[in-house]
């Protein structure tokens, strides 16, 4: 006779395998932060369960929640709202996408955001016309976009949006008329960046729309399972996700290993997020393996400091050393109007009985007596001058 409680672990097993079952493979957690960017969890019920969902329309709210937005249950990070937080949210944040999470942010919420950034962010600007997308013969963008338009119009005055650059590792999607990026994801450490550099709803997007195109990213980027047999034979295997790899080619080789150096990166202030040709690769102090030999471009960030940007050289089996200084944001503007307060400094005399130190060869009642007869005697030589004078 099975026992009532192994009775209730029988069931919680067999629910558990049906909801695996039934579960879809691109299932994910998502914790959000306003609805600018247009994803909309309730059109996806059956793939995605909300961590946590906050309006949007104060920055506090994020600070106040942030832990539950990096909690490692949590895969997608939506923030689409006021961009009022803070910046050691900001930060906490770029480490758990660093992680592996996958982060989908929008105007203005990118202005506290910077090397995890897949735009370069120079300044507000006014939005186009339109949106287009950036390259209709990508595979990637022909995926995401499929059954959807190629061009979104303005709806009303144009909302501003960010004067945006994309990075090297960058992959735009959708540009405004004018050829600025709009809508680009870059890889950032072991996740994701989905950069709206604009908010998309209600602007140029129905919101149905932005909700594809978020979903579809999302899920095209989410980790996979990928297992390989041992083999003797080249292997060319097409990625289930488009978006991570499209073509991967293995190849034994034995013991044939790739060129490659070290570089051991310190700033000062430490804790500065390294870019290497513009790929996140860890914060400072440390050492990044693997690395290419030649010349590459190093770049330090850190928030509420001046970015640093130099050239290292790596070479093949050899450990380089880098080295970069990042002066405070104020440091530069407030050079010539620094102004030097004076501190009140509070002297505590002790008073003794007895002096504490011995003194001099002549102390001051001897040299007060000295002066007193040295004046008496001055006194009364004028004086006899002055009777004598008289007399004559």
């Amino acid at each position: 006779m099975i026992q009532p409680r192994r009775y209730n672990n029988y069931i919680l097993v067999i629910l558990l395998a049906a909801l695996i079952i039934v579960l879809p493979a691109s299932a994910f957690t998502v914790a959000i932060y306003g609805t600018n960017s247009g994803f909309n969890p309730d059109l996806h019920k059956d793939s995605v369960m909300v961590a946590k969902s906050i309006p949007g329309s104060s920055g506090s709210e994020l600070d106040s929640n942030v832990d539950q937005f990096t909690d490692p249950s949590v895969d997608v990070i939506v923030l689409g709202g006021d961009d009022s937080f803070s910046l050691s949210t900001a930060a906490k944040i770029e480490t758990a996408v660093a992680a592996g999470k996958i982060l989908v942010i929008t105007y203005p919420c990118n202005h506290k955001f910077d090397a995890s950034l897949p735009a370069t962010n120079g300044g507000t600007t006014q939005g186009g016309q339109f949106l287009e997308l950036a390259d209709p013969t990508k595979v990637v963008i022909k995926d995401i976009f499929n059954g959807l338009p190629s061009q979104y119009s303005l709806k009303g005055t144009p909302q501003d949006g960010e004067q945006a650059v994309a990075k090297r590792s960058a992959i735009p999607l959708l540009n405004y008329d004018t050829g600025t990026p709009a809508l680009l994801y870059a890889k950032y450490g072991k996740g994701y960046v989905i950069e709206w550099t604009t908010a998309p709803v209600p602007t140029y997007l129905a919101a149905d729309e932005a909700d594809v195109i978020n979903y579809r990213l999302i899920t095209g980027l989410l980790p996979a399972e990928v297992s390989a047999a041992p083999t003797t034979l080249p292997i060319t295997t097409v990625s289930p996700n488009p978006l991570v790899n499209e073509t991967v080619t293995i190849t034994p080789t034995g013991t044939l290993q790739q060129p490659s150096g070290n570089v051991t990166v310190h700033s000062s202030p430490s804790g500065a997020s390294i870019l290497i040709d513009g790929v996140y690769s860890g914060t400072t102090p440390t050492t990044v393996t693997s690395v290419n030999p030649g010349n590459h471009i190093l770049r330090l960030t850190l928030s509420g400091y001046y970015d640093y940007e130099g050239t290292i050289y790596v070479l093949d089996g050899q450990t380089s050393n880098a080295f970069g200084t990042l002066p405070p944001l104020n440091q530069i503007g407030s050079q010539n109007t620094i102004t030097a307060v004076a501190t009140p400094i509070v002297i505590t005399v002790p008073v003794t009985a007895e002096p504490t130190q011995k003194e001099g060869a002549l102390d001051n009642s001897i040299v007060v007596a000295i002066i007193g007869v040295v004046t008496a005697v001055i006194g009364a030589v004028a004086t006899l001058f002055t009777h004598k004078t008289k007399k004559e």
